[in-house]
C-alpha cells in the first residue's frame, strides 16, 4: 500500500470546516477518530462530501466519552445557531448523528451531519490528523473498512470508492481483500466476493446501461467490468462480461 501523509480537502465542506477549527480548542476532542469518506478524502479528493464521519477512541470510559460528547453538541450547537440550522439528534445501531437542518418548504432538509460509531475491529492505532488534537484513522483501516461497506451494503459509492482508489495507485486488488479479512477473521473471501456480485448486479437492473447518458455508460461499463474481471475474478461467474454489458 502506498504510503501517503493525509491533507485538508481542497473543498471541505464549510460547516465541517468550522465545527473542526472549533474541537480544536478543546482536549476531549482527542476521544474521536475521524474516518469514512471523510477521512478517505484527506488521503485521496476525488468525489465531494458534506458530512463528518468518526469512532469512538478504543478503550474510553464512562466519563470521557460523555465529555467528549458534550464538547461535540456544543460545539455543533454554536455553529448551528450562527447559520442559521437546527440541530436535531438521531441513532440507530451503534451510531450516534447530529443533523444540521435547514427549513425549506414543508419540511427541514439536513445540510450537514455528524456521525459517529463503535469501531469493532482497529487494525492500526490512527494517527494524528491535519486538526491536532482530532486523531484520524490510517489509510489502512480506512480502505479495510470501505471493503467491509462494499460487501455488506454495495452502495454505488463504495463501487467507486474502490475502483478509484486501486486505479490511483494507492493498493491493489489483493490488498483490497487481504484488508477485509483483516476485518472479518474466519470468514470466507469467496462468499465475500459472491455477495459483492449479488450488489453488482442489483445495481445493474436499477440502473441499466441502455438508460444512462454516454458519459455515465462508459463509465459505469468500465467499472463494471472491472469488478468482474479483476475484483472479483478467481471466483466461479458465469456470465460475467455479459453482466457488466448490461
Amino acid at each position: 500500500m502506498r504510503s501517503v501523509r493525509p491533507q485538508p480537502p481542497a473543498d471541505v465542506d464549510p460547516l465541517a470546516a468550522e465545527v473542526l477549527k472549533r474541537l480544536q480548542h478543546h482536549p476531549e476532542a482527542r476521544f474521536v477518530v475521524l474516518g469514512g469518506h471523510f477521512a478517505l478524502k484527506c488521503y485521496f479528493d476525488y468525489r465531494p462530501t458534506h458530512d463528518l464521519d468518526g469512532w469512538w477512541s478504543r478503550g474510553l470510559s464512562g466519563s470521557q466519552r460523555s465529555h467528549a460528547r458534550s464538547v461535540i453538541r456544543k460545539v455543533a450547537g454554536e455553529v448551528a445557531t450562527e447559520q442559521g440550522l437546527v440541530i436535531v439528534e438521531r441513532s440507530w445501531g451503534d451510531t450516534e448523528a447530529i443533523d444540521f437542518q435547514r427549513s425549506t418548504g414543508d419540511r427541514p432538509r439536513t445540510v450537514f451531519s455528524i456521525q459517529i460509531a463503535e469501531r469493532t475491529v482497529e487494525l492500526e492505532p490512527p494517527i494524528i490528523s491535519p486538526w491536532p488534537p482530532i486523531p484520524m484513522e490510517t489509510l489502512r483501516d480506512n480502505l479495510a473498512s470501505k471493503m467491509n461497506a462494499l460487501v455488506a451494503r454495495g452502495a454505488p459509492r463504495d463501487f467507486r470508492d474502490v475502483y478509484q482508489v486501486v486505479h490511483a495507485g494507492l493498493t491493489t486488488v489483493k490488498e483490497c481483500w487481504e484488508l477485509w479479512q483483516a476485518k472479518n477473521e474466519g470468514l470466507e473471501v469467496n462468499l465475500a466476493k459472491a455477495q459483492v456480485v449479488k450488489h453488482l448486479e442489483s445495481i445493474a437492473l436499477r440502473r441499466p446501461l441502455a438508460q444512462l447518458t454516454d458519459r455515465e455508460r462508459a463509465a459505469a461499463q468500465s467499472l463494471r467490468r472491472w469488478v468482474l474481471e479483476d475484483l472479483v475474478n478467481d471466483i466461479d461467474l458465469p456470465g460475467a462480461r455479459g453482466r457488466a454489458d448490461s
